[in-house]
């Protein structure tokens, strides 16, 4: 049987509301909230950065109306949750979240906090790093219609908290969680305690040999012997029931450690898999490299053959000595050198091709050459068509 669970906290400084808040934010360290699942805590309403300015400037508001006390009820810190287990697939606490489960409870969780405060609900944070997914809203307590800050209106004596449990399991009735038991004497433990529990010894009392009732004092009434021992009974019973707690703080926290070492495993299981994939990937990505590099090679090398022919048909000729190249064609095949003697292309064998001390800078000098070379033609020509011209 699931429950749902709803808690109200009250919210009365400045540094309070702040540490609150980073405690949503985890700008602050948690010790029970798992680091690596962190970046899956998300902002559910509002915004929980800059919290306190936020409320300040609400109270301000406030305060014109009327005068805030200084012992007022500033905020309140909402906390929004279920069942361990009903997070869990099939509803096991030693399996993995179910995250559709995590989504319907948020999608409920926020209808109801806009439902029921409105825009009194300044941010609202989901929280996936803890052993429980849970929700922490922050209500600023304005009356509606008066609008100064009232805590009495929303959440003043038994009967309106009660109300709150009654309307939030409404909500949540849907989703098959119920609502916690009408009057029970059940407390819920302050998250301090528990770490308390966790920093002691196991030192389970030999109940057998340690516990003993006082003898009777001579003469002493059978009220007074009753009320002594009473009092040993009062006592030892304490000391039982501190220790079972601790005892179960262990044990929660053991299998809170073994889930986290499990999860820890399957996390480096799949990064591993990433990273053979990704070395694949690598590798398949270098081959391509090398591929269209190649290909590149051969494309520059056609070109500058063709320039090469083009420039000695346009010279009428088959070499053209340059500044810093050598344009020629000797032995059947076209080819650039450099002036002393450095071979860059050539298409002996039929195929263009840069040699290994071809750079990528001399693609753009044989360029300017080749430009060079076509501007001499250039002039050379135009004499001789000014002549033919003029016979004309």
């Amino acid at each position: 049987m699931a429950y749902s669970i709803l808690r109200f906290g009250k919210l009365k400084t400045a540094s309070q509301i702040t540490a609150s808040q980073s405690h949503c934010t985890r700008t602050r360290e948690t010790p029970n909230a798992d680091p690596a699942s962190t970046p899956l805590n998300r902002q559910l309403l509002g915004r929980a950065e800059g919290l306190w300015e936020q409320v300040e400037s609400l109270l301000q508001v406030a305060a014109s109306k009327r005068k805030t006390r200084p012992d007022a009820n500033l905020a309140c810190e909402v906390l929004l949750s279920a069942s361990p287990e009903w997070f869990r697939q099939g509803h096991d606490r030693q399996r993995d979240l179910d995250p559709a489960q995590v989504e319907r409870f948020a999608t409920h969780a926020t209808d109801f906090l806009n439902t029921a405060f409105g825009a009194c609900c300044l941010s609202a944070v989901l929280h996936l790093d803890e052993i429980t997914p849970h929700i922490h809203a922050h209500v600023v307590p304005l009356h509606p219609v008066k609008g100064w800050l009232s805590w009495e209106y929303w959440f003043g004596g038994r009967e309106k908290l009660q109300a709150w449990q009654d309307q939030f399991a409404e909500c949540m009735a849907p989703l098959g969680l119920q609502r916690g038991i009408k009057g029970t004497i059940a407390t819920h433990e302050h998250i301090q305690v528990f770490y308390g529990r966790l920093q002691r010894d196991l030192a389970v009392p030999d109940l057998e040999r340690e516990f003993r009732l006082p003898p009777p004092v001579e003469r002493e009434s059978v009220h007074a012997y009753h009320q002594r021992a009473s009092a040993v009974l009062t006592q030892t019973a304490q000391q039982v029931q501190e220790t079972l707690a601790t005892l179960v703080a262990h044990a929660q926290n053991e299998a809170f450690a073994a889930r986290q070492a499990k999860e820890t495993r399957l996390t480096l299981h799949a990064l591993s898999d990433q990273v053979a994939q990704l070395e694949r990937d690598y590798v398949s990505a270098q081959v391509q490299v090398q591929t269209l590099s190649e290909q590149q090679k051969v494309a520059i090398a056609q070109e500058l053959i063709t320039t090469t022919n083009l420039v000695l048909n346009l010279a009428q000729s088959n070499y053209w000595k340059g500044r810093t190249y050598v344009f020629s064609r000797r032995r059947g095949f076209t080819k650039i050198d450099r002036r002393d003697g450095t071979r860059l292309v050539h298409d002996q064998g039929g195929t263009p091709t840069l040699t290994a001390d071809f750079q990528p800078s001399d693609l753009a000098k044989i360029s300017q050459a080749r430009d060079t070379i076509f501007l001499a033609i250039a002039q050379q020509y135009e004499p001789q068509a000014t002549q033919r011209s003029k016979r004309r």
